[in-house]
């Protein structure tokens, strides 16, 4: 009489655990995309409300737009500031709360404190600048009609600058390299009449930016 043996031997338990390791591994990995989609959905979310709001405002009070644009440079100088540093756009007199009358000068100033907070909790950074992509030979919105800001958000790695630094990771190469990368592309100062190139975003940039006529 012969004996069969039913079962599965060593080498099928084996073969099925790899499978099972490699199923396990191809779920984490999704999953970590998936939460990084996810965070990133946030920050963009979060970041288009704030600039639709701070530009809505600046459309308001427009005569103040170069207050804006050196309140929100000093915030970005605050938030990169070294330890120890004493902040550049420290709290402002007049917060224009309730009744109280206030300059154009200084609803811009108070409106750009009370954003300063809220970017201080959420890690983001903002910048305001000239847009590159501005058509017209003139520097200014009193030389040029098609004169426009960009209103310019960023966070990881990215900075609301404009420049050429398209790498994220720092070279050690490259004297002085901090390691971030510029958000847009700089404008191309050798066509004054019709620009075409300029203001577009890095490859890897992690930013948005809100173009304010």
């Amino acid at each position: 009489m012969r004996y069969h043996q039913y079962g599965v031997g060593l080498i099928e338990v084996l073969v099925s655990l790899l499978i099972l390791a490699v199923a396990i591994l191809g779920f984490s990995a999704m999953q970590m995309q998936s939460i990084k989609s996810t965070s990133e959905s946030v920050d963009r979310s979060q970041t288009l409300l704030m600039m639709r709001s701070l530009a809505e405002k600046i459309r308001a009070n427009p005569t103040a737009i170069a207050t804006y644009q050196d309140a929100l440079n000093k915030v970005y100088a605050d938030m990169n500031k070294a330890a120890g540093a004493k902040d550049t756009f420290p709290q402002p007199s007049n917060l224009c709360i309730g009744s109280t009358t206030c300059t154009a000068t200084e609803i811009a100033n108070a409106e750009v404190w009370k954003l300063k907070t809220q970017l201080t909790s959420t890690g983001l950074q903002m910048d305001l600048q000239p847009c590159p992509s501005t058509g017209g030979g003139g520097t200014t919105a009193s030389t040029n009609v098609m004169y426009s800001y960009c209103l310019i958000t960023a966070w990881g790695n990215t900075t609301p600058t404009i420049g050429t630094d398209d790498n994220p990771i720092k070279d050690p190469k490259i004297a002085n390299d901090k390691g971030t990368m510029d958000c847009l592309t700089s404008r191309d100062a050798s066509n004054t009449t019709n620009i075409k190139t300029g203001g577009k975003y890095h490859p890897k940039a992690t930013c948005m930016f809100l173009e304010i006529n």
